[in-house]
């Protein structure tokens, strides 16, 4: 098992140094958005139910297959791998009606990047849209570089609005993931500690993942605290627009086993971990009172 981690960490390493890739997000902001549109299973009826799913690499499944880069046939949100259940499959199983996906999501994003991403999914009239989105404004630079609370809380409001003023969507947000707690899993693995340092992976949280020095506990410390005011901040926006919902704060809350983080950055979800995304997001969605209407079966 170490051996072929071991191996997929070299593999990694090369991968990361032929794209040059300095930090999680591998794709440029400013590149042109995936828009691929997805079908599920061809055996549903009905009319279809749209979903757009918005965000970062996250969303893209990058890293949780077998090659480097995005695999958006794992995605949590939209996915058609069966291993995963994806919330699109899970939608067309409990409705019967058919699920054309749009992958709006781009690996690299920070909450800035939504206003764009927002205008791709008001164009596919969508009745289902994801969010999933904050990683990328914690770990693109030193702390004096992430992005202000007051800036993502304008950032989601705007999508929010625009969303739901626009279409008739219901807008799930999932809570900001905090990458300080994938020391737990994998501190003290040295697969992922070498991962983390030559990938340069989200060094706000992951630099000097062994240390106990004042200074890296409390860097480590900075990024906790502001994933949580983002996520305060998500739940008191989206409770201003009756169909917006969002997971409570289980993702943030969520802690990952080395299993379902990607064996080729120690950082990204796994096949696995997608699952379980999946699984968090999915049962938010179910139980809001807010999505009744979009989950009544046709049949």
């Amino acid at each position: 098992m170490r051996t072929r981690r071991l191996l997929a960490a070299a593999v990694a390493l090369a991968a990361v140094l032929a794209t040059s890739a300095c930090t999680a997000p591998p794709r440029p902001v400013d590149s042109p958005a995936p828009s691929a549109t997805r079908m599920l299973s061809p055996s549903a009826s009905g009319p279809p139910l749209v979903l757009a799913t918005l965000g970062d690499s996250l969303t893209r499944g990058f890293d949780a297959c077998s090659h480097y880069g995005d695999c958006p046939a794992v995605s949590w949100a939209g996915g058609t791998d069966p291993r995963v259940d994806s919330v699109a499959s899970r939608l067309e199983a409990r409705t019967d009606r058919p699920v054309p996906v749009h992958d709006l999501a781009r690996s690299g994003a920070p909450v800035a990047d939504l206003d764009r991403q927002v205008e791709a999914a008001v164009a596919v009239h969508p009745d289902l849209v994801t969010v999933l989105v904050g990683a990328n404004d914690v770990c693109q630079g030193p702390i004096e570089s992430m992005t202000p609370v007051a800036d993502y809380a304008a950032a989601v409001e705007r999508s929010v609005a625009a969303i739901t003023e626009r279409t008739p969507a219901v807008v799930l947000l999932a809570s900001a993931p905090d990458p300080t707690v994938l020391l737990e899993a994998g501190a003290g693995d040295p697969t992922a500690r070498f991962l983390w340092s030559h990938g340069g992976i989200c060094p706000s949280a992951l630099a000097d993942p062994q240390s106990k020095a004042s200074e890296v506990v409390d860097r480590r410390a900075a990024v906790s605290t502001r994933i949580g005011a983002y996520d305060a901040a998500l739940a008191a926006v989206c409770s201003r627009f009756p169909r917006c919902l969002t997971d409570g704060g289980a993702l943030r809350a969520y802690r990952p086993s080395l299993r379902q983080l990607s064996a080729l950055d120690a950082f990204h979800p796994s096949i696995t971990g997608q699952r379980e995304l999946a699984r968090l997001e999915w049962t938010a969605l179910n139980a809001s009172s807010r999505a009744k209407g979009l989950l009544r079966a046709s049949r």
